[in-house]
């Protein structure tokens, strides 16, 4: 998939409509070339789903690159702060992408700001970070 063009939602056999990528499916498009920490971080922040909503972690991450969406990571790193917009739990689910992304500290006692649903997303996210497909993260039944 090239920036700009569209994308078909299917259902069924048939195309339904043209629609052009969402930012979410661009960045997975850039990351798939990239190394596991760039695909894990990117699918975090993607399956999280209001950051990226937001002007101003959208300033601070996404960089035009040879044509394409990107990740500037260690943009984010240095903007983090200066997003006023964020609530704890937001700022604290930014902080563990980029430990994700940059291999960057931060405290596991942290976690506890994350809120259940953000908490799921860093787990998968560690599990898949070290290579596992059969840790399962989520309620019991």
């Amino acid at each position: 998939m090239e920036h700009g063009t569209s994308v078909g939602v299917v259902r069924g056999e048939d195309v339904v409509e043209e629609r052009p990528p969402t930012l979410g499916e661009l960045l997975v498009e850039w990351a798939r070339g990239r190394k596991l920490a760039d695909r894990v971080a990117v699918g975090a922040l993607v399956a999280e789903g209001e950051l990226l909503t937001r002007d101003q972690v959208r300033l601070a991450l996404v960089v035009k690159e040879d044509g394409r969406l990107a990740c500037d990571w260690e943009r984010l790193a240095r903007r983090h702060c200066l997003i006023g917009e964020l609530s704890d739990a937001e700022s604290v689910f930014l902080l563990f992408v980029l430990g994700v992304a940059q291999r960057s500290p931060i405290s596991l006692a942290r976690v506890g700001e994350l809120g259940e649903r953000r908490l799921v997303l860093v787990l998968r996210a560690l599990a898949a970070l070290a290579g596992s497909e059969t840790v399962a993260v989520g309620v019991r039944t």
